[in-house]
């Protein structure tokens, strides 16, 4: 395993005598701050210095670099695409109703010219949410679907459409009767051009099929990695990312409070690298088999999405019925805005 060396020295020196309360709270309040800061530091090396194998991976803060940990079987079911739909004829039909209620093709998502070869999704401000914290949840970003030549050839396809999706689920299964096992996956999804080349050749080796009367597809999840079970209050404390390499691998990490976990497979598993220029990150429903999260009225998010596609300029706020996934809340949409320079990324609300 790769060791990386150490880039930040972390600790505190206090320097003169505690006099009274207050003065005993400043150094505690400095400390804390800067525990903070050199843990959001060491969360951004980690993703900078992602594992250089496929597998299964976690880190504790402050230590640098990757273990190897184990890897589960992630679930067989898909987490299908919206109100988007694939057409056989290899058209693709985007929602186009009033409703801002978030998911099922309602969001906003962040656009960029160049390829996008990094996501990172935030939660910068969550106030009012009290929903019952046993209520199961996913957290995805999601990239658009588009045409991928690449992939079709590699597939022996003349025609197709790629689309992935990496999840945190706090449920393995969506069956809280067998226990919560909280789990991280990349999902990924195989569309053919048309009905007959897919009745002539079917899915490649090793990815289930997926069929619809209005397209056929394949899917293929990768491994999981449990992670830990984070409340729904307390979303705010998670960062989440995905990253595409070409002749590399897809990486999606996770972390909360000073601990890391990353899957990645190899990049030509989809080769989404070739057609990623949009992202989606949000809170959703936890499967297609709950397809609703209801929140409490009085929650209030703010979603912050950062893409790295290696420029300084701002992405474009696409939306709002802009998003892709089929998972959905009874979230409202906001007001989205737009910022480029060291992080690009779109901000945008949601509350009920």
């Amino acid at each position: 395993m790769k060791k990386f060396g150490s880039k930040y020295v972390l600790g505190a020196c206090i320097i003169g005598s505690v006099v009274g309360a207050a003065a005993a709270a400043e150094p505690s309040a400095t400390d804390a701050a800067g525990r903070a800061a050199a843990m959001s530091a060491w969360e951004e090396t980690l993703r900078q210095d992602a594992p250089a194998m496929e597998g299964c991976f976690r880190s504790s803060f402050p230590d640098n670099g990757w273990k190897a940990t184990g890897c589960i079987p992630s679930p067989k079911l898909p987490l299908r695409p919206p109100a988007i739909t694939v057409h056989k004829d290899g058209t693709i039909t985007a929602r186009k109703d009033g409703a801002l209620t978030v998911g099922n093709g309602v969001d906003y998502v962040a656009g960029t010219r160049q390829l996008i070869h990094s996501t990172l999704g935030t939660f910068p401000s969550v106030t009012g949410l009290n929903t019952d914290d046993d209520v199961d949840y996913s957290l995805q970003i999601n990239t658009n679907i588009d045409r991928n030549p690449v992939t079709c050839a590699q597939f022996g396809y003349s025609s197709c459409l790629t689309w992935q999706q990496s999840f945190y689920s706090t449920d393995y299964d969506s069956e809280q009767i067998n226990g919560r096992t909280p789990v991280i996956f990349i999902e990924n999804w195989f569309y053919a051009g048309n009905a007959a080349e897919f009745n002539a050749k079917g899915c490649p080796s090793g990815w289930s099929s997926y069929s619809t009367s209005s397209y056929d597809a394949c899917y293929k999840n990768t491994n999981g990695v449990i992670v830990p079970l984070v409340p729904i209050s307390q979303i705010g404390k998670i960062k989440m990312s995905a990253s595409a390499t070409a002749g590399g691998l897809d990486t999606l990490t996770f972390s909360i409070n000073g601990r890391a976990y990353s899957v990645s497979q190899n990049a030509d598993t989809l080769n989404i690298n070739k057609i990623w220029r949009r992202s989606e990150f949000n809170i959703f429903s936890n499967g297609s088999y709950h397809p609703l999260l209801l929140l409490n009225s009085g929650a209030h998010i703010t979603v912050k999405v950062a893409v790295n596609d290696g420029t300084s300029n701002a992405p474009k706020c696409l939306g709002p019925n802009a998003g892709y996934t089929s998972q959905q809340t009874n979230l409202t949409l906001g007001s989205c805005t737009a910022a480029g320079g060291a992080s690009p990324s779109i901000t945008f609300t949601e509350s009920n």
